[in-house]
C-alpha cells in the first residue's frame, strides 16, 4: 500500500536544465538498478580521523575480508531486498555483500511500481536519457536497509576534465616527476586504477608514446568492463579517448613499473559509482585516479552520500582516491552549459571529505630539473582550475582552521586539497588516435598524484593510503610547494585567490615527493590542531553523535544551550505569525510578498514550500520563509507555520507511526513528519527586479538547501562586512511547523551544515522516540519548547506509542487568558499572549468577561479623575471552563 511506503532520503531528482520531454518510457524496456545497502555496523567518525592522521606504518594493514565482515551489508538487508525483488517481479542479477550492492533488473513498468516513481524519456542536446522527478518511495520493510537506488535515472553524470591546445612549454610526465622531486622508484608491485566513463585506448599508440618518453618497456595495462558494451572501440569516441590516453600516459610514464587497470563504465551515476566501488574494493588497488566530474548542484543527495560512504571504505582500506577539481574555475561550468547560473560551484566527487583528494591545477614553467615558476592555472578564457566550498559536505576535522577568504575558518568542505601542472600552455605531451599533442586540465593533475602514491607505497613497503589529512596537520613540513599567485575567477564570477597555506585554487600546493616520503615514513606524528599560516576565526561546533552509545549517556539532564529569553521567543513567534499572514492572504501563492506584520529590520531571503500527502502527493503550498537581518546580514530566521486545513492534519495523524530517522542510530521519528520534511523545498527570493525565484531542490535535502542559501547570502554580505561573521540561524515553528523545525535542526546537526542553530517551538507535538530525543538533547543546542498546558497537540502522538519530547519545556497556562476551546488553546496568538502579557489572544479567543472588566476599569478610572478620590475598586469575574471547572479572575483598579 502507498501509505506503508517511506521516502528514500536524498533521492529526489528534477529534470535536467533545458531538457525536452520525449514521452513515457516504454513499459517493457529493460532497466538495471543498483541498490546500495547500509552497513551492518557504522564506521565511527573518530576511527576514520584517527586512521587518516596516522602514518602508514602506524595504520593496520587492510584486511578486505575482515572489513567486509564488519562493515559490509547484513544478511537481513540482503534477504529483505531479495524478498522485495520477488514481490515486484525483479531479477536479482548480483549481490556483493562486501561492497553492499544488490543489482536488480526488470521492466520499466515493474521498476516504477517497485520504487514508487514514474519514468520518462528526455532529450538534451545530442543525448536522450531516461529520467524521473521527485523522491523514491520504498516499502517500510526495506527502507531501513537502503542508502541509495541508482540507475532508474540514466542522465549523463560527468564530463572529462582535459583540454588540448598549442603550448608555450610542454613536458613528458617523467620530466614532471623530476620537477616535483619524486623519490626513486617505478611503482613496481603497485596497481593504479583509472575510472573512465567513455572512450578506449590504443595499444599501438601507447607503445609509440612511451618510447618517445624514453621508456624501454610499455607499462602493463588491463581493462575491466564494468557494464556491457564498455569500452567502445578505440576511435569511436575520440573526445573520451583523449581523456583515457592522457590518464594512462601520465601514470605509465611516472610509474612505469605499476600495473594500470582501467575500469570502463557508462556515464551515469550508477556506472560511475559501480566502477569506483569495484576499484576501491579490489585488494590489489594502491590508488584510484578519476578525471571526470561535474558541479555538486547536478547530483542527487543520495549519490553524493554513497560516494562519501565509499570514501570511508577507501580510507580504512588504505586506497586514496585522487579526483580532478574541474576546469572552469570557481563556476565549474560554462555559459554555454544548460543551467549555467553565474554562481560559484565546487566539483563532485572531489568534494567528498572521506578518502578523496581533490586535485587542482597549476601553470608550471621549469628549467632543466628545477621549477622556475608555478602559479594558479587560469587561461583567462574560462579555462582555469576548479576550486571552492561544498554546499553539501561539512568541513572535515583535518581541514579545521583553514580559510577560503577573509580569514574566516571553513564551515563546509573546501577544495582542492593539492595541485599539479594542469595548464595546457605548460601541459603534458600526449598521443591519441595517432596524433601527438599537448593536453592539460585537472585531468592531468589527478593521475600525477596517483602515480606518486604508487611510488610512495613502493618505497614504504606498504600502501601509502589516504595521506591528505597528514599534509594538513603538517603544512610546514615542506611536502607540498605552496602556490601563492593567481586566482580562479572565470566568466565574471568572482573566484578565490591564492595565498600562503591552503587556498581554494591549488589547495596545499603541488607535490615535493621526497619530502612527502620523509613525512610518511617518519616516526609517529602529533595530530593536534592544524598548523595555519594566517590568523583565522574558527567557530566551535557540537554536533550530536548519532549512535547508541550517545543515546545511552544523554538524557533529560543534558544541558540545552542558552537560558530562556521571553523577548527573543516572542520575536521568533512574530515571524511565524507573518508566515500565517502571508499564507492567508492567498493560499495559492507559493511566493507571497512580505506581510504587513513582517518584523522590521529583516528582508525576505527565501520561501519554504511543502507538499501534502493523501494517497500520493498534493500540490506544493507555501509553508514558511527564511528572513535575513539587514544590519547583520549573517543572521537568519527560518520560520515554519503550522497546520491550517484538513489535508495537513491528515499528515499530523499519520505521524503516530515511527520510522528510522535519516541518521542511522539516531532513533526514529513520526513517519508523517518525516514524509513531509522530505518534501520541503527552498525557493530563493530574487536579488533584483530582473531576476526570478530559484528553487534550490537540486542542491539536495532541506538542510543542504538551507545551508546553501545561508552561506551564499552571508558570503555575499561578507564582501562588505568586516570582520566577517559566520552565518547563524534561529529556527521557529508552530504546531506541525514545530515538528518540521525540530527535524531540520536534527538533520542539520548530522553534518553541521550551519553551526549551532537555536530552536524555538510553540505547541510542538512529540516528534520522535526516546533515542531521538536523547540524541537531540545531548547536542547542547539552544532549544526552547513553549507549551500551553491545556493544549492537546503537545500531548500527541501519545507516549504509549513510543514518542518523547525534545528541548527544554517552558510551560504556560491560558486559563483565564483565553477562551477554553481546542482552537484557542492551540492558537499561536494565545501562546504569544502567554509569553508576553502585554499581548492579547485573537479576538475570537479573548474572554468577553475580561473585556467587560477592562472597560469597567477604564470607566472607573475616568470617573475617579472627574468626581472625587475613591478607594480601590475590585471586580470579581467568574469564568466557567467546561462543566466542572471555575477560574476567578481578580482585576483591581486603584485611584489615579
Amino acid at each position: 500500500m502507498q501509505s506503508a511506503r517511506q521516502i528514500l532520503p536524498g533521492s529526489a531528482r528534477s529534470v535536467v536544465a533545458g531538457a525536452r520531454l520525449v514521452g513515457k518510457t516504454d513499459p517493457a524496456a529493460k532497466v538495471d538498478v543498483t541498490v546500495v545497502l547500509t552497513r551492518k555496523t557504522a564506521i565511527p567518525q573518530g576511527d576514520l580521523a584517527e586512521h587518516a592522521l596516522a602514518t602508514p606504518h602506524e595504520r593496520p594493514l587492510a584486511d578486505p575480508a575482515a572489513f567486509a565482515e564488519r562493515y559490509g551489508a547484513s544478511d537481513e538487508a540482503i534477504a529483505a531486498v531479495r524478498s522485495f525483488a520477488a514481490r515486484h517481479g525483479l531479477i536479482v542479477k548480483n549481490v556483493d555483500q562486501g561492497r553492499r550492492v544488490v543489482e536488480l533488473s526488470g521492466s520499466a513498468s515493474d521498476m516504477e511500481q517497485a520504487f514508487g516513481t514514474a519514468l520518462h524519456d528526455y532529450e538534451t542536446g545530442k543525448c536522450t536519457y531516461r529520467g524521473r522527478q521527485g523522491p523514491l518511495l520504498l516499502p517500510a520493510d526495506i527502507a531501513p536497509y537502503v542508502e541509495a537506488v541508482l540507475g532508474l535515472d540514466n542522465r549523463p553524470a560527468a564530463k572529462p576534465r582535459f583540454r588540448s591546445r598549442a603550448a608555450q612549454q610542454s613536458y613528458y610526465p617523467n620530466q614532471l616527476s623530476a620537477l616535483y622531486n619524486f623519490p626513486p622508484g617505478d611503482g613496481a608491485g603497485q596497481t593504479i586504477a583509472l575510472i573512465e566513463l567513455g572512450g578506449n585506448y590504443g595499444s599501438q599508440d601507447l607503445q609509440t608514446y612511451f618510447a618517445a618518453a624514453g621508456l624501454t618497456k610499455t607499462p602493463t595495462v588491463r581493462t575491466v568492463s564494468v557494464v556491457p558494451g564498455a569500452p567502445v572501440p578505440y576511435g569511436q569516441d575520440p573526445g573520451s579517448d583523449g581523456e583515457v590516453m592522457l590518464d594512462i600516459e601520465v601514470v605509465g610514464a611516472m610509474a612505469p613499473g605499476a600495473t594500470i587497470v582501467v575500469y570502463f563504465s557508462d556515464n551515469t551515476d550508477q556506472g560511475f559509482f559501480q566502477a569506483a566501488s569495484q576499484a576501491v574494493h579490489d585488494p590489489a588497488t594502491t590508488a584510484v585516479s578519476i578525471s571526470w566530474g561535474s558541479p555538486e548542484k547536478v547530483w542527487s543527495q543520495q549519490s553524493m552520500n554513497v560516494w562519501d560512504s565509499l570514501g570511508q571504505s577507501a580510507t580504512l582500506l588504505n586506497v586514496p582516491i585522487f579526483v580532478a577539481a574541474g576546469d572552469h574555475g570557481c563556476a565549474d561550468e560554462q555559459p554555454t552549459d544548460e543551467g549555467f547560473d553565474g554562481q560559484r560551484h565546487a566539483d563532485f566527487p572531489g568534494t567528498c571529505p572521506n578518502g578523496v583528494a581533490s586535485c587542482g591545477g597549476t601553470s608550471l614553467l621549469g628549467g632543466g630539473r628545477a621549477k622556475a615558476k608555478e602559479t594558479v592555472w587560469n587561461d583567462g578564457d574560462g579555462w582555469a582550475t576548479g576550486g571552492g566550498v561544498s554546499i553539501h559536505f561539512q568541513v572535515p576535522r583535518w581541514q579545521n582552521g583553514v580559510s577560503a577568504e577573509k580569514g574566516a575558518a571553513l564551515l563546509m568542505r573546501g577544495v582542492p586539497d593539492v595541485a599539479a601542472d594542469a595548464d595546457p600552455d605548460t601541459g603534458v605531451n600526449v598521443r591519441s588516435n595517432g596524433v601527438d599533442q599537448v593536453s592539460g586540465g585537472t585531468s592531468a593533475a589527478a593521475p600525477q598524484w596517483a602515480a606518486l602514491a604508487a611510488i610512495l607505497s613502493q618505497q614504504l613497503g606498504r600502501k601509502a593510503g589516504f595521506f591528505i589529512p597528514l599534509l594538513y596537520a603538517h603544512m610546514k613540513a615542506g611536502a607540498t610547494n605552496d602556490v601563492v599567485t593567481g586566482n580562479n575567477t572565470v566568466f565574471g564570477v568572482g573566484g578565490f585567490s591564492a595565498k600562503p597555506g591552503w587556498d581554494a585554487c591549488t589547495g596545499l600546493g603541488s607535490p615535493n615527493g621526497a619530502l612527502l616520503l620523509s613525512l610518511l615514513g617518519s616516526s609517529p606524528l602529533a595530530t593536534g590542531p592544524v598548523a595555519t599560516s594566517e590568523p583565522v576565526s574558527a567557530t566551535a561546533t557540537s554536533a550530536p553523535v548519532c549512535d547508541e552509545e550517545m543515546a545511552a549517556v544523554t538524557g533529560a539532564g543534558a544541558r540545552m544551550g542558552a537560558p530562556f529569553d521571553p523577548a527573543a521567543a516572542v520575536l521568533y513567534g512574530r515571524f511565524i505569525a507573518a508566515a500565517y499572514a502571508m499564507y492567508d492572504a492567498d493560499p495559492s501563492n507559493l511566493t507571497p510578498q512580505q506581510s504587513s506584520n513582517f518584523p522590521r529590520g529583516y528582508q525576505l531571503a527565501a520561501w519554504v514550500e511543502m507538499r501534502d500527502f493523501i494517497i500520493e502527493s498534493g500540490d506544493p503550498i507555501f509553508y514558511g520563509f527564511i528572513a535575513q537581518k539587514m544590519d547583520e546580514p549573517h543572521q537568519f530566521i527560518l520560520a515554519i507555520r503550522g497546520t491550517s486545513n484538513g489535508v495537513e492534519w491528515w499528515d499530523d495523524l499519520n505521524a503516530s507511526i515511527l520510522t528510522p530517522f535519516k541518521a542511522p542510530g539516531c532513533g526514529s521519528v513520526g513517519a508523517g513528519f518525516a514524509r513531509i520534511y522530505d518534501t520541503l523545498e527552498i525557493v530563493e527570493a530574487p536579488a533584483s527586479a530582473a531576476a526570478v525565484p530559484r528553487s534550490l531542490r537540486s542542491v539536495g535535502g532541506f538542510s543542504q538547501q538551507v545551508a546553501a542559501l545561508v552561506h551564499r547570502r552571508a558570503a555575499a554580505a561578507a564582501r562588505t562586512e568586516i570582520p566577517f561573521s559566520p552565518p547563524a540561524i534561529a529556527v521557529a515553528g508552530h504546531s506541525l511547523g514545530a515538528a518540521l523545525a525540530t527535524l531540520y535542526v536534527a538533520d542539520n546537526a548530522r553534518t553541521t551544515q550551519i553551526a549551532n542553530p537555536s530552536l524555538c517551538t510553540f505547541a510542538s507535538p512529540r516528534v520522535g522516540d526516546s533515542t531521538f530525543a536523547a540524541t537531540f538533547n545531548g547536542s547542547d543546542l539552544t532549544s526552547w519548547r513553549i507549551v500551553n498546558v491545556p493544549d492537546v497537540v503537545p500531548n500527541l502522538p501519545p507516549q504509549f506509542l513510543g514518542f518523547s519530547h525534545v528541548g527544554v519545556l517552558q510551560p504556560y497556562n491560558s486559563l483565564g487568558k483565553a477562551k477554553s476551546s481546542l482552537s484557542c488553546w492551540h492558537a499561536l496568538a494565545t501562546y504569544l499572549s502567554l509569553v508576553d502579557p502585554s499581548l492579547q489572544p485573537e479576538p475570537a479567543c479573548q474572554l468577553e468577561t475580561l473585556r467587560t472588566a477592562e472597560r469597567a476599569i477604564a470607566s472607573l478610572r475616568t470617573a475617579a479623575t472627574t468626581i472625587a478620590p475613591a478607594a480601590s475598586v475590585t471586580v470579581n469575574v467568574t469564568i466557567n471552563v467546561g462543566d466542572n471547572h471555575k477560574h476567578s479572575l481578580i482585576s483591581k483598579a486603584s485611584p489615579s
